[in-house]
C-alpha cells in the first residue's frame, strides 16, 4: 500500500466549508445583536429588532441548527492572565512522513491557540498564547522540537494588535452601498454610451 503524501494528508485533515446557510435580514439583525452582546435574553433581542420572544426563539433555534450559531462563548483577556505573548510559527514538515503523529502531538499542546495549513513555503501556521520568554523555550525545547516531521520552524514574537474591534461586529454590520458617481442626475444613458457620444 503507498503511503499518502503530507499534503494530502492535510488535505484531509483541512475543516472543509459547508454549505451557506439561506439567511434574511432578520437573521443579519439578530446575528449582529448577538455579537454585541450574546448573553442577551431573548426578550431583549425582541426588542432590539422589534419582533416576538418566540419568534426570536424560532429564528435562533434555527441558526443553530443550520450551524450559524456554532456556540456561545467568552472573550477572555489573555494578558490579565499573565498569557501576553503571542508567538506565530510558520511550520514545515518532512516530505513523506507520516504527519497524523504530528497533527496529534500539536493538538495536545494547550497553548496553541490556532493550527493552519497554508499555501506557500510553508505547511502549516501556528499561533501560541505563552507567558514569558522561559515558556517559549520551554515550548520550544520540550515540545514543538520533539514533535515527529517536523523539518523546520520560525519564531515570530507578536508585539500587539492593530486592529481591537470585534471581528464578528465587523464582518456582520451592514455594508453601505457606494453611490453611482458615474451616474448623471436625470440622464437614463450609460456612462459608455455618454463616452461615445461625445
Amino acid at each position: 500500500m503507498a503511503k499518502r503524501s503530507h499534503t494530502a494528508v492535510l488535505a484531509g485533515a483541512i475543516e472543509r466549508p459547508q454549505d451557506r446557510a439561506k439567511i434574511d435580514e432578520v437573521d443579519m439583525a439578530l446575528l449582529q445583536e448577538l455579537a454585541r452582546d450574546s448573553r442577551q435574553s431573548q426578550r431583549a433581542l425582541a426588542r432590539q429588532i422589534n419582533m416576538s420572544a418566540p419568534a426570536v426563539a424560532e429564528r435562533i433555534a434555527r441558526l443553530e441548527r443550520s450551524g450559524v450559531i456554532r456556540q456561545y462563548s467568552i472573550d477572555i483577556d489573555w494578558d490579565r492572565l499573565g498569557l501576553d505573548v503571542v508567538v506565530f510559527m510558520p511550520i514545515t514538515l518532512e516530505s513523506g512522513g507520516d504527519i497524523e503523529p504530528t497533527l496529534a502531538a500539536f493538538r495536545e499542546i494547550p497553548e496553541l491557540e490556532e493550527l493552519t495549513v497554508v499555501a506557500g513555503r510553508y505547511d502549516l501556521l501556528a499561533r501560541f498564547r505563552l507567558s514569558d520568554q522561559r515558556h517559549l523555550r520551554e515550548l520550544l525545547l520540550d515540545r514543538v522540537w520533539q514533535i515527529p516531521n517536523v523539518a523546520r520552524i520560525e519564531t515570530m514574537l507578536g508585539l500587539g494588535n492593530l486592529i481591537t474591534e470585534d471581528y464578528a461586529a465587523r464582518m456582520l454590520a451592514p455594508q453601505e452601498e457606494e453611490p453611482d458617481t458615474e451616474a448623471v442626475a436625470g440622464d437614463d444613458t450609460t456612462k459608455d454610451q455618454r463616452d461615445t457620444d461625445a
